[in-house]
């Protein structure tokens, strides 16, 4: 098969690898799509270290092969591959929340070869936690790869009432950023404004019609001065980050209005993730804040009922579709903010 092989940091070479055959309890898939992210960015520049050749966990296949004792996974059915999976014996993991299990979850595209490739297993670890989860034949393959990022926005934000959210501030007009915006409308917010430093990344996002009420560079308007005009100086109701910028918690602070959530869905760089913040906005106000770290089998069956059912358009956020062959050509693309790229597909 063929396959986007990692030989060294920011050295990917598209080249033949041996084909896995699925061994007892696995499953084989054809990747029939697979998309790029911004983590898949910085372990091909080497700046995030994973364990193997072949990244991309962003997956959409179909069963081709099936290991011995494998039941209830359909030969030639069409799944999306749930990234995360647990050590399936610690308490987090014994409620299905493997994302925060206590042993350290592992995943597919860092620890098991990931979808930039023709084919890809599914370890059997991952066969017995559901990490396949059905599609439906109205989902297209690109769509189907939107499941990971759209569930991870899911889970991030399950715990914030936005069924009574009036107003929702969004740090990031990137993909991560538009997916929690779209939540937040799904589920019934009222006005969603996304914030954002580049000038061409919310003219892309105006281009592509999506449902959003503002777009406000806050590299030109101060966020602050923009919330207290908009809201008679009330404040928004929740605040997502979804840039990897730690100023930007703080900030986000100083916009909610009393009661309000914050969520803090980026993560922030190892190297200086802390700041200070004003804690007595948190007491007095009493503000809420979230973390959000990657998704469990729920988040995935949400998301895959919110694209299906048409409540979220996920066709319009696919922007460049590319072949294995042309895969340096496609992450060249991805990783430049003036390409007019918001999610770009690989298709083996």
């Amino acid at each position: 098969m063929k396959a986007a092989i990692i030989k060294k940091p920011g050295t990917i070479e598209v080249e033949e690898f041996t084909t896995p055959v699925p061994a007892e309890g696995e499953v084989l898939l054809k990747v029939d799509a697979c998309a790029i992210c911004g983590t898949d960015q910085r372990v091909l520049k080497g700046e995030k270290h994973v364990d193997v050749p072949i990244v991309g966990h962003e997956i959409s296949g179909t069963v081709v092969a099936l290991g011995s004792g494998v039941s209830g996974i359909k030969m030639g059915s069409r799944y999306a591959v749930q990234t995360v999976i647990g050590c399936g014996t610690c308490p987090m993991c014994a409620i299905s929340r493997e994302n925060l299990c206590e042993n350290g979850f592992k995943a597919i595209g860092y620890q098991w070869n990931g979808g930039f490739a023709e084919y890809m297993i599914m370890p059997k670890i991952g066969v017995d936690q559901g990490c396949l989860i059905p599609v439906s034949d109205k989902m297209s393959d690109e769509e189907a790869t939107l499941l990971e990022p759209l569930s991870c926005c899911i889970n991030g934000m399950r715990i914030i009432p936005l069924e009574e959210a009036q107003t929702v501030v969004v740090f990031g007009g990137g993909i991560i950023g538009v997916l929690n915006g779209l939540v937040a409308k799904a589920r019934g917010a009222k006005s969603v404004t996304i914030m954002d430093v580049s000038q061409d990344r919310l003219d892309l996002l105006k281009k592509l019609n999506l449902p959003f009420d503002h777009y406000v560079n806050s590299a030109l308007t101060s966020p602050e001065k923009w919330v207290k005009e908009t809201t008679n100086g009330r404040g928004v109701d929740v605040v997502v980050v979804a840039a990897s910028v730690k100023t930007l918690v703080a900030i986000g602070m100083k916009l909610l209005a009393r009661d309000g959530h914050l969520s803090i869905f980026a993560g922030m760089p190892k190297s200086d993730p802390t700041d200070l913040i004003d804690l007595n906005l948190i007491h007095y106000s009493e503000l809420h804040v979230h973390g959000a770290n990657s998704s469990v089998k729920r988040d995935y069956i949400e998301a895959e009922r919110m694209i299906s059912s048409g409540l979220i358009k996920a066709s319009s956020l696919v922007t460049h579709v590319f072949s294995l062959d042309d895969f340096n050509k496609a992450v060249e693309i991805q990783s430049n903010p003036k390409s007019g790229a918001l999610k770009v597909i690989i298709k083996p």
